[in-house]
């Protein structure tokens, strides 16, 4: 400690050899301050006061400032959670997308069939949420990739911008124009789409719609072979016979009685090629089958169970390769 010489007791035979002859203040270990010295340790006291007060001042200042905390991180997507996606949201869309309990490979024919039937009424919402079960079952199924596109993909994009024109005959649905056409029957979506057709089951007899492609040739008549006359033997001309005057055809009318007639006979046509159809399906013919359906259509375009009863019949020959009509 730093201590005044005059505080300094004369007599003290420790303090003065280790002076000397210093002046002024005098830097002197603690062991050899008098322990009783009323002058010397308020001195003290005071002196070791300002030393520790600097040392704390001193270690303050060398003391570096704590950095302010920065932002919280933001929270990364985990599994099963999109960006940008609120956590309910993507949960709900990851359920409405995953196939139910139970559900499996041989369930996807029935789904897709509702699916045909759900397009054909126009019913789109509900047709992409069972797409959506059947490709979280078997992501690579070719017909329900094919229905997504029809639905999500520009149809101009999808079948091209050259197309002819067709006037709808009475037995046809968008499904055989597109098999006739396009070569595949559930192109009938997009065959709607691209004719803006909402309904495709609502397609009309006379109606003028745009097919895509180039429009294929009119079917020639047979060529006649050219005869042979000269190794022929003449004809003799046969005796000239009275001619019959051609009888009139009845006039159609609107009776009531030959409506209700022709209603009838309508009807029990339906009827006997509806019979056939299950019969011909029963004995596994599904040209048979196919056929008869078609039949009924002819005498009823808006037969629901012809047409249901048809594309099951369609959809088993597409999977039975052997069979053809």
């Amino acid at each position: 400690v730093a201590l005044p010489l005059s505080l300094i007791p004369a007599g003290d035979g420790r303090l003065w050899p280790a002076l000397g002859r210093s002046q002024g203040n005098v830097a002197l270990p603690l062991s050899l301050i008098p322990a009783g010295d009323g002058r010397l340790w308020p001195a003290l006291g005071r002196s070791l006061t300002a030393a520790m007060t600097c040392a704390l001042l001193v270690a303050a200042c060398a003391t570096e400032p704590a950095e302010p905390p920065g932002p919280a991180p933001k929270p990364v997507p985990g599994a099963g959670q999109v960006a940008g996606v609120a956590p309910a949201k993507a949960a709900e869309a990851a359920a409405s997308s995953a196939a139910p309990a139970g559900y499996g490979e041989r369930d996807i024919p029935a789904t897709l069939q509702g699916v045909r039937d759900l397009l054909n009424a126009g019913q789109e919402d509900q047709a992409v949420a069972e797409l959506q079960k059947v490709l979280a079952a078997e992501p690579q199924q070719k017909t329900a990739q094919s229905f997504m596109r029809q639905i999500r993909d520009d149809a101009t994009a999808l079948l091209g911008r050259e197309s002819f024109s067709y006037k709808v005959q009475s037995g046809d649905v968008l499904a055989t124009i597109a098999q006739r056409f396009l070569n595949d029957r559930d192109l009938f979506y997009a065959l709607a789409r691209y004719n803006g057709i909402k309904v495709p089951r609502q397609l009309q007899i006379g109606q003028v719609i745009r097919v895509p492609g180039k429009q294929p040739p009119a079917p020639q008549p047979p060529a006649k072979a050219p005869r042979n006359t000269a190794a022929e033997p003449p004809v003799s001309e046969p005796a000239t016979a009275p001619v019959t005057p051609p009888v009139p055809a009845p006039v159609a009318t609107d009776n009531p009685a030959e409506v209700a007639k022709r209603e009838r006979e309508r009807q029990a046509g339906i009827s006997r090629y509806a019979r056939d159809a299950r019969t011909a399906m029963a004995k596994q013919d599904v040209c048979g089958a196919i056929a008869a359906w078609s039949e009924v259509l002819k005498l009823d375009i808006e037969h629901r169970t012809a047409r249901l009863e048809r594309e099951k019949a369609y959809e088993l020959k597409k999977r039975l390769p052997a069979s053809k009509c």
